[in-house]
């Protein structure tokens, strides 16, 4: 669909028609005896030409959705394009749940927004399928970060085929930027902390529980300026009814998100017990306290403030608010013999503490247990 302000809403197939009478009601009026002297006048013709041209071409790019392609749309990555669906042309890259939502679209339920079947402008198994002439505005990646199976530079690669296609990560884990600047330092970035219940219990079936939030924000290493891709992001998501905030430094706020995901997930995983067992375990809790102190300590070697006392008090009583018997993403990817975000969860900090002389051992210690079970699922992946 296309709009434009003081039209009706106009298909594809509508343009060469409006396109028509525009041109018509525009030569009509040039024809009027109001305009006699343009039509006797070669350099008033030559400038009505113009304008009505420079008409025409204001029309298109004010009709013309922006355009997004959306690689990793499982259930993250289908709520954010439904939204943004609103106001865009979306195309999903589709794995295991490809048939099903070529076929039939998603099946969405959500407390926030209701119950819906978005169906994408196109749906492919692949980046390849969907690259033409024409560039994408946005590419939004909504995968996993998984470095130890896939590097998702060499995913996106096929659709950067422009420097003013925009790059935007909705991913969890710390430095998952890096690898996107070193490869396409010339194209604006856009990372996203995203703050979500969401789930897909079977191919394109959705469920999204209670609100969401998304933070948008600078990445202090990004090669290109984002600021005027961002602002129009931004506009679309809020066209969408999504929950958007702007901050200066998106890696504060990849700390923070860390200081509960690199101590409650890997504590759930290991231990197989949901948020609320955990929370009345004394041995547990323990473990969750020091891998968060140590946490907190590597975020503020990096040059943040944060105050270890109050981040831990909220995250814990955060957690006995708002996530009852709940199965970090982690743990449920454990369960299901999926490759677990180990190296930009726990990974990362890890490497940031090292390099900055602090001594972790008990993210260590958990790295290591993690990661040599996430090397085990893999490992069994590839002999499948």
């Amino acid at each position: 669909m296309f709009a434009c302000r003081g039209f009706k809403q106009f298909n594809k197939s509508d343009i060469s028609g409006f396109t028509y009478a525009l041109e018509n009601r525009i030569t009509h009026s040039l024809h009027s005896p109001r305009y006699k002297s343009i039509n006797t006048n070669p350099a008033s013709r030559i400038f009505a030409s113009f304008h009505f041209s420079q008409t025409v071409k204001r029309f298109y790019s004010m009709s013309a959705a922006p355009r997004i392609l959306t690689v990793g749309t499982g259930a993250v990555g289908a709520i954010y394009s439904w939204r943004l669906g609103q106001s865009s042309e979306i195309t999903a890259v589709c794995r295991s749940n490809y048939q099903a939502v070529k076929d039939n679209g998603f099946d969405i339920e959500s407390v926030k927004f209701g119950k819906d079947v978005f169906r994408p402008h196109d749906v492919v198994r692949n980046v390849s399928e969907c690259v033409t002439s024409k560039p994408f505005d946005y590419v939004l990646v909504t995968l996993k970060a998984l470095p130890e199976v896939y590097n998702v530079a060499d995913i996106i690669a096929p659709a950067i085929k422009d420097k003013n296609t925009a790059i935007v990560l909705i991913q969890n884990g710390l430095g998952v930027e890096e690898p996107i600047v070193e490869r396409f330092p010339d194209n604006p970035l856009i990372s996203v902390v995203a703050y979500i219940g969401t789930s897909q219990h079977e191919p394109g079936k959705i469920k999204m529980l209670g609100s969401e939030s998304l933070i948008v924000g600078n990445y202090s290493k990004a090669k290109s300026s984002s600021e005027t891709q961002r602002a129009s992001f931004i506009e679309l998501l809020k066209k969408g009814g999504v929950d958007v905030r702007v901050v200066d430094d998106i890696e504060q706020y990849r700390w923070q998100k860390l200081f509960w995901n690199a101590s409650f997930s890997p504590v759930c995983t290991i231990t197989g017990m949901n948020t609320s067992e955990v929370l009345e375990s004394k041995e547990a809790m323990s473990a969750v306290k020091s891998l968060m102190d140590e946490v907190i300590s590597a975020a503020n070697a990096e040059g943040y403030s944060f105050d270890k006392e109050q981040q831990m008090k909220e995250m814990i009583s955060t957690t006995k608010a708002t996530a009852k018997n709940y199965k970090p993403s982690m743990q449920l990817d454990r369960e299901r013999d999926s490759p677990m975000e180990i190296a930009v969860i726990l990974g990362t900090p890890l490497k940031r503490a090292k390099e900055r002389g602090l001594s972790v051992p008990h993210l260590e210690m958990m790295y290591s247990i993690c990661s040599a079970t996430n090397q085990h699922i893999i490992h069994s992946m590839s002999k499948i």
